[in-house]
């Protein structure tokens, strides 16, 4: 390596010295030169060595004003180089590749062809902040699942307050939990490796993963159904079914996320299932039947919020509070759900700030919903509170009377009433 240096720089030497054409400068020792010589230096050897040659059959030797170097090639001939690493402060993929012709007279064509060279969206400044949003992602997804696992063990454990509606809560904590966990072992399992080889478990990996997405959306349906059922149509909530919400929310997503995989084995049948191809629309099989959920739910929002704000203002009942509780939880939670799906959807656009706020707020919403979800149909649910407050309390009694007992048994016998029960007995 080191001899190969040495002889690109005796042959720029003897270049700059005349003793050396232009025809042997390659550009290797250009690009040597460009971390040597100054600008004005480099810009005199690019004149000195993109004449023609006089028999017009070669293109020399030359450096366009992006600064890619086009080595000497035959006339008639598309040469490629790879795209620049940076120009004017912007990083591009140097993957793909740039074309320039050296035309039949001898002469390069005026403008080389960068229409392939992309710009890298997570630029070196913007890495940190990528790795940043990468520990926030992990960290919410972690603080979720704790939650989670909370809210869920308090539903199961408290069954004084098993009604319809709470199972429904219990449910949606539950699918919560599922697609949190599935998370984990994408995050875990995923490397480029599997990605290339696209083996049959990473895409059921993949399947399970969009299943408990969906169920998401459809069991937030089943709290709107519930809700515009119980508010707006007015029916007795007694003639709702459990296995009616069970229906929509793990039986429905079934189906579409069979179809779902059935057109990524016929389409699209690469990389695990992850993204999808250009000009290929199978994603959508599962992500429309989630949008219409969504755009439902805020109809039965609107619905509900009109008749509480009408007809139940006044009404002071231990039920339309729970409703409106609900509706409240509902309220911050479906727009959140909302916000974070229809991201992927947004174009952050250029700006590098723009890109850095959007990967910390979607990071934030998508790995805290189970949080979001835990505290406002668990922790601030006053069914659970009381329910919890009462377990308290009667843990307490039982702690208390266990300690009289245990203090009264520690006392010591007096000899006079041993002495006492001793002559009892013997009479």
């Amino acid at each position: 390596m080191e001899r190969k240096v040495l002889s690109q720089v005796i042959c720029v030497c003897l270049l700059l010295t005349g003793r050396v054409s232009s025809v042997e400068l390659t550009c290797e020792t250009l690009i040597l030169l460009s971390t040597n010589l100054t600008a004005r230096t480099l810009m005199l050897l690019n004149q000195t060595f993109t004449i023609s040659n006089s028999s017009g059959l070669h293109c020399d030797l030359s450096v366009d004003g992006i600064g890619t170097c086009w080595p000497r090639s035959a006339a008639g001939e598309l040469i490629s180089r790879p795209c620049p690493d940076q120009f004017n402060g912007i990083y591009y993929n140097t993957s793909n590749r740039v074309y320039r012709e050296c035309q039949t007279n001898g002469t390069w064509a005026p403008r080389g062809n960068y229409s392939q060279c992309t710009e890298i969206i997570v630029m070196r400044k913007s890495k940190v902040h990528y790795q940043v949003a990468v520990i926030v992602n992990y960290l919410g997804h972690c603080i979720s699942l704790g939650a989670l696992l909370l809210a869920f063990t308090l539903f199961m454990r408290l069954r004084s307050i098993r009604c319809l509606r709470n199972i429904i809560h219990w449910n949606l904590i539950s699918a919560f939990i599922l697609r949190n966990a599935t998370w984990f072992i994408v995050q875990l399992t995923m490397s480029p490796e599997v990605h290339e080889s696209n083996v049959i478990w990473c895409r059921l990996v993949t399947a399970s993963f969009n299943y408990f997405h969906s169920t998401n959306f459809f069991w937030m349906f089943g709290e709107g159904c519930y809700l515009h059922t119980a508010i707006v149509l007015t029916y007795s909530t007694d003639k709702l079914r459990k296995w009616m919400f069970i229906c929509i929310g793990w039986c429905i997503p079934f189906p579409i996320i069979v179809a779902w995989a059935i057109g990524k084995l016929y389409y699209d049948n690469e990389k695990c299932w992850f993204g999808k191809r250009a000009g290929v629309y199978t994603d959508y099989i599962y992500q429309g039947p989630m949008i219409l959920v969504l755009v439902i739910n805020f109809i039965f929002l609107f619905n509900i919020v009109r008749i509480l704000m009408t007809k139940l203002r006044a009404s002071t009942t231990s039920e339309t509070i729970q409703y409106r509780k609900a509706v409240k939880a509902t309220l911050v939670l479906l727009p959140l759900l909302g916000i974070t799906y229809m991201l992927f959807f947004v174009n952050p656009g250029e700006d590098e700030i723009s890109q850095i706020v959007f990967i910390y707020f979607n990071s934030f919403l998508e790995s805290f919903q189970g949080f979001f979800v835990s505290v406002f149909y668990c922790f601030l649910n006053s069914e659970v509170r009381s329910a919890v407050r009462k377990r308290f309390h009667r843990w307490q009694e039982q702690h208390s009377i266990r300690a009289r007992m245990t203090q009264a048994m520690s006392i010591p016998t007096s000899p006079s009433r041993v002495s006492f029960h001793s002559i009892k007995q013997s009479t």
